[in-house]
């Protein structure tokens, strides 16, 4: 039986000013926003309800749209993209916002990012 479960997906929208951008969703749209990551900032999260968007830089390392997958079981998610031959773009990493993750890019060059919730303390660095 599989471990797996894939439980939400977090598009992530382009900016050329991510601030800007996560600003205007909160002052316009009524979002709030969770977090602005990186210093000059390169990603922001922000929610409203069960909604979130991420937003990043709109140049070529996120391609055309990329998501971000909530799942249980990201290993094993791993491994059965793996099985199936899939290329990603890294092994499931520890990283230091508290998710293990691993990334891929589908045909048309949209990035999905599939990641699970460490309970333990992150990676450094």
């Amino acid at each position: 039986m599989s471990t797996i479960k894939i439980i939400k997906s977090n598009p992530a929208l382009r900016a050329k000013e991510i601030k800007a951008l996560a600003e205007w969703y909160r002052d316009a749209l009524g979002f709030k926003i969770n977090f602005f990551w990186g210093e000059p900032i390169s990603f922001s999260m922000v929610e409203r309800g069960s909604v979130e968007f991420g937003i990043a830089a709109r140049d070529a390392t996120y391609g055309p749209i990329s998501a971000f997958v909530i799942v249980e079981g990201v290993d094993e998610l791993y491994a059965e993209f793996i099985s199936r031959k899939v290329a990603t773009s890294r092994v499931p990493t520890v990283q230091p916002y508290g998710m293990k993750d691993f990334d891929l890019t589908d045909p048309e060059g949209n990035r999905l990012c599939f990641g699970e919730s460490m309970e333990c303390e992150p990676a450094k660095g």
